[in-house]
């Protein structure tokens, strides 16, 4: 049985480790091992830990988690690792059909749980990105592109993990026959909301401006970039939102060098994550198409 480390990260998260933790020590999976890797809690999280005799990885303050991912990517030499957020609940039997879907295709570099209201029938699936809150990555795929930016801290990582892998010609799938509870933000919350709006919104235009063709930056990316824009005049953080949109000018230097990674190790350029956006789980049709999604939510409006 392949042995499969069960990474938790968490980061100030003492309720949501004793509301699910308890269920992820629980999974039936015979060759597993739960570790907590630790972003510079000051809550009590690691003296819980210690309490219910659970492994740390203690960093000394919050990296985001992209660069935790990283930290467990190198500290393992695995052929998998599974990793979930501090926010979720497993069923016992959650990880096997996992592995097992993994084992059955050697191109799978990654594949996710699926969350219970998701509606999907048992098959598994590929989708456009893998949500690492209840997921299972190939750890020597994912060192082979370079693990997660840690530039993008969090929100979108794990999209563009998942771009990354399908253009070094691997696959990224859903398995139904997984499925979890997720709790969806139950950390993120605890951050400042202004951050949330400013890097949600920063990492999506880098994700698309990152990987567009260059006829797509032409193209799309003026409309979605005006659309964005458009959209943070309204509701909340605001000058975050504003912020985000203006950063694209000092992020030149990162855009030049990222797309130039990403011309090196791709072997497929069909854009499978283009190809699979836009249904009801996933959305952000306009990513495709600004103008075929900003018509059929219009149509759909009258």
């Amino acid at each position: 049985m392949i042995y499969v480390p069960i990474v938790v990260l968490n980061y100030n998260g003492l309720d949501l480790l004793r509301k699910y933790l308890k269920s992820v020590l629980e999974t039936s999976y015979p060759n597993m091992e739960v570790v907590v890797v630790d972003n510079g809690s000051r809550d009590g999280s690691l003296e819980y830990l210690k309490e219910v005799g659970v492994s740390v990885i203690a960093l000394d303050r919050n990296y985001g988690p992209a660069y935790a991912r990283n930290v467990a990517l190198k500290a393992f030499n695995s052929k998998y690792i599974a990793f979930l957020d501090n926010d979720v609940m497993t069923p016992p039997g959650w990880l096997d059909p996992l592995v097992e879907v993994a084992e059955g295709d050697d191109r799978i570099a990654a594949c996710q749980s699926l969350y219970c209201d998701w509606p999907y029938d048992p098959s598994p699936r590929e989708i456009p990105w893998i949500s690492t809150a209840a997921s299972l990555v190939r750890r020597d795929r994912a060192v082979r592109i370079g693990g997660f930016d840690e530039h993008y801290f969090f929100y979108w990582e794990d999209a563009e993990f998942s771009w990354r892998l399908y253009r070094a010609g691997f696959r990224v799938v859903m398995v139904p026959e997984s499925k979890v509870f997720h709790e969806v933000h139950g950390t993120f919350n605890k951050l400042p909301s202004p951050f949330t709006s400013y890097l949600f919104l920063r990492n999506q235009l880098l994700l698309l401006a990152s990987y567009y063709s260059k006829r797509r930056l032409v193209t799309n990316f003026p409309l979605i970039v005006g659309l964005r824009l458009l959209q943070s005049l309204r509701g909340p953080n605001r000058r975050a939102r504003l912020r985000a949109v203006a950063s694209l000018a000092w992020e030149a230097n990162y855009l030049m060098r990222k797309r130039a990674e990403i011309q090196r190790l791709s072997q497929d350029f069909s854009d499978s994550f283009l190809n699979l956006v836009g249904d009801q789980v996933f959305g952000y049709g306009e990513f495709r198409s600004p103008i075929s999604e900003l018509t059929r939510r219009y149509a759909r409006k009258t």
